[in-house]
């Protein structure tokens, strides 16, 4: 989702007029709601938000003659030009809620093997793409991949190292530690203890995950087992 917060200000006794010429006006293409709210401290300072499905149908919008016509409708009754804050402030709200989203991935599902956790943030079709699994789909699906790694290193922790959260994406770099104590691709245990680097991707839709990414270092992975020589 896409929008703009606008600071704008108007006199006191033209506020209900703004107010009601904002609520009359038609639904642009692609727009999901629009309200204007306003300051207790400043009768005559009000916020006007917009928001949108995505990024190119409210530049889409802010580009035609019919967004024109109804700005100089709204204009004639403000005082001064709007303070306009676009795309940034309502993106930075959705990308903190997905951040924090994909971080009870690492800290509640693996940290803390609350498996319950697959259900209430990952999409029941969610789309999986793995290096050993391949693509797979669903819940079950994702539940078999996180198994995999919980039967070879039974509580194996995550340090989350940085996260990076943009729009409907969210990129985690992390390090995995665990010991290999269950058999693992063919393996059988072997007792070493491996530190594993990775890169994953999470693509988020109405507060679920829809997509994953996972990439992480399985060549070192099995060079520390022994699976593949170093270097």
């Amino acid at each position: 989702m896409y929008g703009t917060i606008a600071k704008i200000k108007t006199h006191p006794n033209k506020v209900d007029e703004l107010q009601a010429l904002v609520n009359s006006m038609a639904a642009a293409p692609g727009e999901l709601v629009r309200y204007v709210y306003q300051m207790d401290a400043n009768p005559g300072e009000l916020w006007l938000m917009a928001v949108f499905v995505n990024r190119d149908a409210y530049w889409k919008n802010a580009d035609s003659p019919e967004q024109h016509q109804r700005y100089l409708k709204m204009r004639a009754l403000l005082n001064g030009e709007p303070e306009w804050h676009d795309g940034e402030i309502i993106d930075a709200v959705f990308s903190s809620e997905n951040a924090s989203i994909v971080r009870r991935n690492f800290d509640e599902l693996i940290n803390q093997e609350k498996k319950s956790v697959i259900a209430e943030i990952y999409a029941p079709n969610v789309l999986i793409h793995d290096p050993i699994m391949g693509t797979v789909q669903g819940c079950e699906a994702f539940d078999n991949l996180l198994g995999m790694f919980d039967t070879a290193f039974p509580h194996h922790r995550v340090t989350v190292d940085e996260i990076v959260s943009q729009g409907d994406l969210v990129c985690v770099l992390h390090t995995h530690t665990g010991t290999h104590n269950g058999p693992f691709m063919g393996m059988s245990a072997t007792g070493k203890t491996v530190v594993v680097n990775g890169l994953e991707l999470f693509r988020l839709h109405d507060g679920k995950i829809v997509e994953f990414w996972r990439k992480d270092d399985d060549v070192s992975l099995m060079m520390q087992l022994g699976m593949l020589p170093p270097p």
